[in-house]
Parts: C-alpha cells; sequence; structure tokens
C-alpha cells in the first residue's frame, strides 16, 4: 500500500500517538490555528520532520482547504495476521468482524468508534468492501493507527478460528432475536456486522452463535452500520 495522506489537527493528533509511522508533517506558512503550533511542538519533541509550506501546497495535496493548515504523510498502513491479533489478546477480549462494508466513511467511523470501546483488533473481508486507504485514516481521525486489523480471504474460516480461541460468536442484524441491551456478553465476545444494504453474507451468519439486534421505537427498521455497531460495542464494554 503507498503511504498515505491524513490532514486535519485531530487525525495529525492522532497519528502522533505513534510518530514512528509518520515521515513528515507540512503545516501552512500562513496557518494560524492555534492547534497547529501545539501539534508542531509535539512532532519536534518525537523528532518527526516539520516542513512549513504555502497553503496553495496543502490545498493540491489533501485535494481539498478544509485540511486546518496541517497535513501528515504517513508510512504504508499494515494488515495484522489473524493468528498475531488473537496471540496479542488478554482474557476479556472484543474484536470486531466486519462483513464487507462498502463506503471508507463507515469504515472509518467504525473503526474510530471501536477505538473508543478498546476493542482488541478487527477484522475485514480482504475481497469485497472498503480496505485500508487515505479516505479510511481520515475519517477514523488517525484513529485507524491505534488498533491491529486483519483483512481475511475468508471470514468464515476466520470465524472458526476465532471460536477455537474461546471467543463467542454474535452477530449483528436488525432481525436477530436476541436484545443486545440484556444480553450478559461473555468475557470474549466476536461481534459480526454486514455490509450496509445485505447485511452479514449466509455463511458468515451461520458461523454466529447468536443473533443480536438494537430494540428501536417508532417503527424503525434499521440503524446506519456505523450507529448500529458503535452502540452495541459500547455496551459490551459497559458489561
Amino acid at each position: 500500500m503507498a503511504g498515505e495522506i491524513i490532514y486535519g489537527a485531530n487525525a495529525v493528533r492522532e497519528a502522533l500517538q505513534q510518530p514512528e509511522r509518520i515521515n513528515r508533517i507540512l503545516v501552512a506558512k500562513e496557518s494560524r490555528v492555534p492547534a497547529c503550533k501545539a501539534l508542531v511542538d509535539t512532532a519536534k519533541q518525537h523528532k518527526v520532520l516539520v516542513d512549513f509550506v504555502p497553503q496553495a501546497k496543502l490545498n493540491t495535496l489533501t485535494g481539498t482547504r478544509e485540511h486546518q493548515g496541517i497535513m501528515a504523510q504517513i508510512s504504508p498502513l499494515e494488515y495484522t495476521e489473524l493468528d498475531a491479533l488473537i496471540a496479542g489478546c488478554g482474557p476479556e477480549a472484543t474484536i470486531l468482524v466486519l462483513d464487507r462494508v462498502q463506503h471508507p466513511k463507515n469504515l472509518g467511523m467504525i473503526i474510530r468508534s471501536a477505538v473508543g470501546a478498546g476493542v482488541a483488533g478487527i477484522v475485514l473481508a480482504s475481497r469485497g468492501g472498503a480496505l485500508l486507504d487515505e479516505s479510511v485514516v481520515r475519517a477514523s481521525a488517525g484513529t485507524v493507527l491505534r488498533v491491529p486489523i486483519a483483512a481475511c480471504p475468508n471470514l468464515s474460516q476466520a470465524l472458526k478460528k476465532l471460536r477455537g480461541a474461546d471467543f463467542w460468536i454474535y452477530g449483528l442484524d436488525a432481525g436477530g432475536k436476541c436484545n443486545a441491551f440484556t444480553l450478559s456478553w461473555p468475557q470474549r465476545v466476536v461481534l459480526v456486522a454486514g455490509n450496509e444494504s445485505e447485511g452479514m453474507r449466509p455463511g458468515v451468519q451461520k458461523n454466529c452463535d447468536e443473533i443480536v439486534s438494537i430494540p428501536l421505537a417508532n417503527e424503525l427498521d434499521s440503524l446506519n452500520v456505523a450507529v448500529a455497531t458503535s452502540i452495541v460495542l459500547f455496551q459490551i464494554r459497559r458489561e
């Protein structure tokens, strides 16, 4: 994967949590954003290269004027092997599995929520859905750098491997009979969410121990996948 560009104060701040992955930071000479100075000071403390360039250059590199006067070039994002992800889990762990989430913005939002909810790792389908790229990094506000992510060609096999590692598998679907708010969640949980229009594939759903749903009022039939996934992840964390 080629190097990625992220921009905006929040995204660069998150990237500085792992300064070794930043190739350089570019700041607009004309910038008067207070957050930029603090980020430049932090970057220098970590010996990250900082260049001051005309704002027009940032406009060109980022493809937008909404960069807040700062961007970072980060090293290629690398996927984690599923075995390594599992090995890094403690006795209490939540892993999120995403079955072909299509839109980079949804994927980025889900990753940000997953990091906030303390997941141990994320597993993506390596075919048929969005994968890690610049737009996902931006949508996650840089938090994609803070969680191990595996990409697997066969999610059904991945779920079997996770079950073999003492994880309980829960699929998230609007038609699920199990209430996500009343369920007693186990210590090692895998939450599986499907894509925006079709949900989980039958083969993936077949490998779930339970299908859970979020009870909705006012005859609403479903929520956006990023919203629904976030709600359930924080419910698991609350337990």
